[in-house]
């Protein structure tokens, strides 16, 4: 567990100490503890910016023991002289995998992607993400039954077969891509280096933003709109949702509705935000993780209203995944300038499926 995590519930521990003596109306004991519970915030700071870098350097080190265990050098000098359109050696050649519109990266550089998508919310984690082989298909999904029960195989006819009916889902993936100008020395002088430190990470945030904004037009799409006046009526919508939905069910919001949770205590002043050690210091509220994403992704606050989706992702969101990073180059657009053009490309497709869990709340 992080020390930060740690800290901060030290750090809710004393701000309802404050909010007891205030209702005790004990003012200077209030306000002692209040700067204790400043400088509590101050440590937490410098422990998140201390623990970033301690991420970014466990991030790095991986790096090295992913090179070393699932690629060699080799391998990416020789999609680098493809890319260059230099002359590869037969095992050169041998070592890449190309395509008609590039060449494939190899698995290491897709778990350094993953690695680094680590480190931001992706709602691709909250989706069911089924790898595929091709670029379309139909992926047969089970309908199952109303009821969900087991059958006497010898006896129930009747409902072994409603459990067994299966619902086709049709899927096309598309290409999302990313143009990163590089240098042509370096790309020539130190392809590892521009594949790690220079398209990876810059690929990683691209690709979790481009999965977050496909993923919350599904909900956006099926979302069933609920009327509530505050929290409580956000809470009964939370207790409508069918109990086998109920686990995997998360709170979508933005920023703003994000901070409105935080405020919001019971009448003993405790917070109805928490923090779940058991969910890696995810906040939830009534059980439930909170996921805030920035207001060009979830629904901006319009005329005063708080947007909310509560949506069960797994069951809605089945996501495609052709579990492929394709690179290709153009060196002509980059010619005056000495670089190349690096195209980097994934390919995915988001479909929707169980909507029974996808509600859209304003406040």
């Amino acid at each position: 567990m992080l020390k930060s995590v740690e800290m901060r519930q030290e750090l809710e521990n004393m701000k309802n100490e404050v909010r007891a003596l205030l209702e005790a109306d004990k003012v200077e004991e209030a306000n002692a503890k209040m700067e204790e519970v400043r400088k509590l915030e101050a440590k937490i700071k410098l422990q998140e910016e201390l623990e970033v870098k301690e991420k970014e350097n466990i991030n790095e080190r991986e790096y090295v023991q992913m090179e070393k265990k699932d690629v060699k050098v080799d391998e990416y000098r020789a999609i680098a002289k493809y890319l260059l359109r230099q002359e590869l050696t037969p095992e050169e050649r041998a070592s890449i995998n190309v395509t008609n519109s590039g060449a494939l990266l190899p698995q290491a550089f897709i778990n350094q992607v993953q690695v680094l998508t680590n480190g931001y919310p992706d709602l691709k984690k909250y989706a069911h993400v089924i790898p595929v082989t091709t670029n379309s298909g139909k992926m047969p999904l089970s309908q199952g039954s109303a009821t969900k029960k087991l059958a006497k195989i010898g006896v129930d006819t009747a409902l072994v077969q409603e459990m067994i009916s299966t619902l086709p889902i049709e899927f096309s993936v598309e290409d999302y891509g990313k143009i990163i100008p590089i240098d042509n020395s370096l790309l020539a002088d130190s392809p590892m280096n521009v594949f790690n430190n220079i398209i990876a990470p810059d690929f990683a945030e691209s690709s979790v933003n481009t999965h977050n904004e496909q993923i919350v037009n599904v909900v956006k799409a099926n979302a069933i709109t609920k009327t509530a006046s505050d929290y409580k009526g956000l809470i009964k919508v939370l207790n409508s949702i069918v109990p086998a939905l109920k686990p995997k069910t998360i709170i979508l919001t933005n920023l703003t509705g994000y901070d409105y949770l935080d405020n919001l205590t019971d009448n003993q002043g405790r917070p109805l935000l928490n923090t779940n050690l058991a969910l890696a210091g995810a906040a939830t509220f009534k059980g439930y993780e909170v996921v805030a994403l920035d207001d060009t992704v979830v629904t901006p606050v319009t005329d005063g209203k708080i947007p909310f989706y509560i949506v069960n992702l797994y069951a809605l969101v089945k996501f495609f995944d052709r579990q492929q990073i394709e690179v290709a180059t153009s060196a002509e657009a980059g010619f005056t300038m000495n670089q190349t053009l690096v195209r980097v490309i994934e390919r995915f497709d988001v479909v929707a499926a169980d909507t029974r869990a996808c509600f859209y709340v304003e406040l």
